[in-house]
């Protein structure tokens, strides 16, 4: 879901109520359907899908791991708990570069 131009560490999971919101260091722009993002302080950039792109879009707002996952599966065929899954390991990989803020 996330490309980063280095290696990436993805483990922590979420609770249904954490909320998740786009770090205020991240700039991003549409390019070809996929949403790219420059932490500004790290001067890293990294990619995402059309997915991510859409879970990126989200949380320019606080949202909740169950508000996030719920537009996912209204928007594409994917269970709600795969669809869970997926989400907390891509907000994982983002926590881990920065990337959102969270309040749990």
């Amino acid at each position: 879901m996330i490309e980063q131009h280095q290696t990436m560490n993805s483990a922590n999971k979420f609770a249904e109520t954490t909320t998740i919101v786009a770090a205020d260091q991240c700039i991003s722009t549409v390019v070809d359907g996929e949403t790219v993002i420059l932490h500004q302080d790290a001067g890293e950039y990294y990619s995402v899908n059309e997915v991510g792109t859409l879970i990126w879009e989200l949380i320019q707002q606080p949202q909740t791991l169950d508000d996030i996952s719920r537009a996912i599966v209204a928007e594409y065929d994917v269970a709600y708990e795969q669809c869970q899954r997926d989400v907390s390991e891509m907000l994982a990989e983002m926590e881990n570069e920065n990337l959102v803020r969270l309040d749990e």
